[in-house]
């Protein structure tokens, strides 16, 4: 460190102005030295020197505060260089990832995950590391929105990844809620064996699967031709429906579904739960 500060000081008494690169290298220096007042007297002088931070400088100075807990200072400096036209990249936002998890603020971290998303920037491993590893000893209602956040993505493994880890993150099993969420996000995702693997397994917990999941599982598997398990999901729909009205709309299942009109048994099945006919857990 104290080399390249000499270097400079040559270069400077040689009549060579230091460049951007290396009022950027200097101060990641002083940042990982936790020397971050000085690293902000680098910064001024470049400033001062009309050099124009990118965005290395600042993602350096965001991780220098993150280090030393100061998120919201961090975070400050994020809305300065996106004011200034100097757009984060991946590597800032694992940085702001990381600093907002460690404290505790999973739903700002999940944020800046959809607005990585929303700015066409793909995330790395890092990223979903970080959230993942971060959520540790949380509420389990935190837990579930991550699960929902990378399902929503088309994100299953990491999904899986998170929930199998729910019991040893929050010191209680997964609840409706996050099976339901799960059992949706592998529908969507065409994985239907893996979302009726989960249903079962939720069943015997004696838990209730909510009208949207068992839908979307219903017809998940009309999709593969699997009609035996059809049978046996809607024959457990219809008997957890929860009032006597439900009786004409059960009627109406059975018989579209004994002349094969899926799509009319999912019309139905659509509707009564709409109509607050069918389990609405989760």
């Amino acid at each position: 460190m104290e080399a390249a500060f000499r270097l400079k000081e040559e270069m400077v008494e040689k009549g060579v102005s230091p460049d951007a690169f290396m009022h950027s290298s200097l101060i990641r220096g002083l940042c990982e030295a936790n020397r971050l007042d000085d690293a902000y007297d680098l910064f001024k002088e470049m400033l001062d020197l009309g050099l124009r931070p990118d965005e290395f400088t600042y993602t350096t100075l965001i991780h220098g505060h993150c280090k030393q807990g100061d998120v919201k200072k961090a975070l400050l400096l994020h809305d300065e260089m996106v004011k200034k036209g100097i757009l984060p990249d991946v590597v800032t936002y694992n940085v702001l990832i990381n600093g907002l998890s460690k404290i505790g603020r999973m739903k700002e971290a999940r944020r800046l995950l959809f607005r990585l998303y929303y700015e066409e920037q793909v995330p790395d491993k890092i990223t979903y590391d970080t959230l993942v590893d971060c959520c540790d000893k949380v509420e389990l209602k935190s837990v579930v929105s991550l699960v929902k956040s990378f399902c929503m993505q088309g994100l299953m493994d990491e999904a899986d990844r998170v929930f199998d880890s729910i019991e040893e993150r929050t010191g209680m099993k997964p609840n409706e809620a996050a099976y339901n969420v799960l059992i949706h996000g592998h529908c969507r995702g065409g994985n239907v064996r893996k979302a009726l693997s989960l249903y079962k397994e939720m069943m015997e917990q004696d838990f209730v699967p909510s009208a949207i999941s068992t839908i979307s599982l219903i017809r998940g598997l009309s999709d593969e031709g699997m009609s035996v398990e059809v049978n046996q999901v809607i024959h457990k729909l219809m008997a957890s429906c929860l009032l006597s009205d439900a009786e004409t709309s059960k009627i109406l299942v059975e018989v579209n579904h004994k002349d094969g009109n899926m799509e009319a048994v999912l019309d139905v099945l659509t509707e009564m739960a709409k109509d607050g006919l069918l389990p609405a857990s989760g």
